[in-house]
Formats: C-alpha cells, sequence, structure tokens
C-alpha cells in the first residue's frame, strides 16, 4: 500500500446536503444553526457545512458538525464564537465530505511506483585535462499509478490533485500506510497535468501523476 496526506483546499467533495431559507438563525449560546421551518435534517456527525448569507461575518465558513443534525438544529464544533443573528437574510448550508484547510489521507494500491533522479550539473576541463564538475542540483521524482479505482474514490482523488495542483505540498509514503507508516516524503505535484483513465466500459479508473521530493 501507498498513503497519500494533503490538505484540502479545491474541489472538496459535496455531499447532497443543500439547504436554502430565510428562517435560519445563529445562535451563540450553544453554537448552533437553527431554524423553524426549513428541516435541517441529514447532515451527519463529522461531516463538513459551508455557510453563507448570514450578516455577521462570524457565522459564515466551514464548520464540522458535532452529531447529527436534527430537523432544528445544527450542532458544531469548529468555534465557539458564532454570534446570535435572528432569521431575515436568506442563508445557504452546503454539505460536503472534507473541510477546507484539513488534512486527510488517500491510502491506495500503487499499480506502478517508479524512483527517478534527475541532476543537473556542468563540467569543466582544465588545461591540465583534469575534470570538474558542479553540482548545481538533484531532483529526486516518483512516477506514481494507482491500482483500479471503483467510480466512487474519483472524488476525493480530484480532490487531492486540485488541492495540490497550486505548488501545495503533500506528503507521500510509497511504502507505509496511515496505521504504519514508512517513509513520509514531503512532494509537491511535479507535472501540470495528470491523467484519469477509465478501463474500458467498466467504471474501473487508474489515476497517473508524478511527485517531485522538495
Amino acid at each position: 500500500m501507498s498513503l497519500l496526506t494533503y490538505a484540502a483546499k479545491r474541489e472538496i467533495q459535496k455531499t447532497a446536503y443543500l439547504k436554502t431559507g430565510t428562517d435560519i438563525s445563529a445562535a451563540a449560546s450553544d453554537d448552533s444553526f437553527n431554524a423553524t421551518s426549513t428541516n435541517l435534517s441529514g447532515l451527519l456527525d463529522n461531516e463538513w457545512v459551508l455557510t453563507s448569507g448570514f450578516a455577521n461575518a462570524a457565522n459564515n465558513g466551514w464548520f464540522q458538525a458535532s452529531g447529527n443534525s436534527t430537523s432544528t438544529k445544527i450542532n458544531q464544533d469548529t468555534t465557539t464564537s458564532l454570534v446570535t443573528e435572528s432569521a431575515g437574510p436568506s442563508v445557504t448550508i452546503q454539505g460536503y465530505k472534507r473541510g477546507y484547510g484539513q488534512n486527510y489521507n488517500l491510502e491506495f494500491g500503487p499499480q506502478q511506483l517508479t524512483r527517478g533522479v534527475k541532476v543537473t550539473r556542468k563540467e569543466h576541463e582544465s588545461i591540465s585535462g583534469s575534470l570538474e564538475t558542479l553540482l548545481h542540483r538533484r531532483t529526486v521524482t516518483w512516477d506514481i499509478k494507482t491500482d483500479l479505482l471503483e467510480e466512487s474514490d474519483l472524488a476525493q482523488w480530484r480532490e487531492f490533485q486540485a488541492s495540490a495542483e497550486g505548488g501545495e505540498t503533500f506528503t507521500f509514503d510509497p511504502y507505509g500506510t496511515g496505521a504504519s507508516p514508512d517513509n513520509q516524503l514531503t512532494c509537491t505535484l511535479d507535472n501540470e497535468s495528470y491523467t484519469e483513465a477509465r478501463m474500458g466500459a467498466s467504471k474501473f479508473y487508474e489515476i497517473a501523476f508524478r511527485a517531485r521530493v522538495a
């Protein structure tokens, strides 16, 4: 097995949870979101929401559910700084599998792991004939291709790649797992593109990309 650890930044996987209403309020007394007519049930414990539309900026943003929501309440434990705000503005609550800026693991079976080293150097030959070498840099890369992935796995893989495509670092452990780390390498995506290949008519995929060791 191999392991990737990344911070979710882009294309974070949404859930089907989406609520919009003018009856949604925020309560500082228990740092919760509440509604009188909009049904808030359906959000699961530890899932995330992105709220928008509140007049007070402290009530907009990313929050993790603490317990399953009920028809009238979402409890969250991301912050204890919600500001009491009455219903009125149109508020939207979108559910997500994971939260912005949070670290997540991707454990996968590798089909290919190829370590490469590129050395950039300049050589000078002296008058006496001796050769002098000036080493400019040494770049270590890993060409990675996953084993077959199910279609349901693609959303998190796309999330990982989008979250690293701006040069953000992630951790790659070629032969380790979350339970048994081996050699955790800090990396960036080396190439400007990556591939997602569907295997014929089946709903199985292979993802290939290159990681550059920082």
